[in-house]
């Protein structure tokens, strides 16, 4: 406190939130402004503490050296980069370029300047698509996206709020068994999965492809577990209140799981629009083929 003797100062007596007395009453009495703190007299010891704190603490960071390693270190990370965004770059210069050009080893960009390289751009690849239809396409990719992962997240969280909360005869053992899906290869539950769609009537619908992303076991383990840390007093505090389990659900279970949340959507997104066989098993008209 204030009031310590100089006997027992030291750096590890003070933190950061004391310099906030601390510095501007050393720049008081040092001008003469007021007298000593708590009867300290200002000695050197007092003053060479001062100035250590004000140094360490102080919101002026003096200017650090660049070393050399920290340039290596810069340069990987550039490569790295760089490396990371090359198909994306390659991709976005294929698609402006014709056929014959796409393939060149090494790209064609790397081949000739820059203005050359630039010059052989065309459209024809964006109309030629557009001639396919893919326009039609790309908005069923769109729409079976959007609404699959709309729908995993309402089903998986309901799942997992019931998994992690409430009690019920066979809790643990549907919870296991729902993981127990993750196991089997994909390849193995095409048959079923075939003759499931087709007896629910969703055979060649868009439905029959959207509805079935909702059940992702992997997406249920992920928010049970997550849910499983939010503390319990959270909701017996809102049972006091009169809250019931759909409202705890919605106001409560969900604004704090958005991180997981985030991240089932960002890894259901790549899922469904990369996946390819089920649209391909299920859908047989081309005005509901998606990419």
């Amino acid at each position: 406190n204030k009031t310590t003797s100089t006997d027992s100062l030291s750096i590890s007596h003070f933190k950061a939130e004391r310099m906030e007395w601390l510095v501007p009453y050393y720049s008081k009495i040092s001008t003469g402004e007021v007298g000593p703190i708590g009867g300290i007299s200002m000695d050197t010891q007092y003053r060479k503490i001062i100035e250590q704190l004000e140094k360490k603490y102080s919101n002026k960071e003096p200017g650090r050296k660049i070393r050399v390693i920290d340039v290596v270190g810069y340069l990987c990370l550039l490569i790295g980069a760089f490396l990371c965004l090359a198909p994306l770059l390659w991709l976005a210069d294929a698609s402006f370029r014709p056929r014959i050009e796409i393939f060149s080893m090494p790209p064609v960009i790397f081949q000739k300047p820059i203005w050359e390289a630039f010059s052989s751009y065309t459209l024809q690849t964006f109309g030629e698509a557009l001639a396919l239809r893919a326009d039609i396409n790309f908005f069923n990719s769109v729409y079976v996206t959007a609404a699959s992962v709309i729908l995993t997240i309402l089903v998986c969280s309901l799942a997992a709020y019931a998994f992690a909360f409430l009690r019920f005869p066979g809790r643990n053992f549907l919870f296991f068994f729902s993981i127990a899906t993750i196991m089997l290869p994909t390849m193995t539950l095409l048959a079923a999965y075939f003759k499931v769609i087709q007896t629910v009537g969703l055979y060649n619908n868009i439905l029959g492809i959207i509805i079935p992303y909702a059940g992702s076991a992997m997406g249920i383990f992920l928010l049970r577990q997550y849910y499983i840390k939010i503390p319990y007093s959270l909701f017996e505090a809102a049972v006091v209140d009169g809250a019931n389990k759909f409202y705890i659900w919605w106001q409560i279970v969900l604004p704090l799981s958005k991180p997981a949340i985030s991240a089932l959507a960002i890894y259901q997104f790549r899922y469904i629009w990369n996946d390819f066989l089920i649209p391909m098993l299920i859908l047989r008209e081309e005005r509901i083929f998606t990419l």
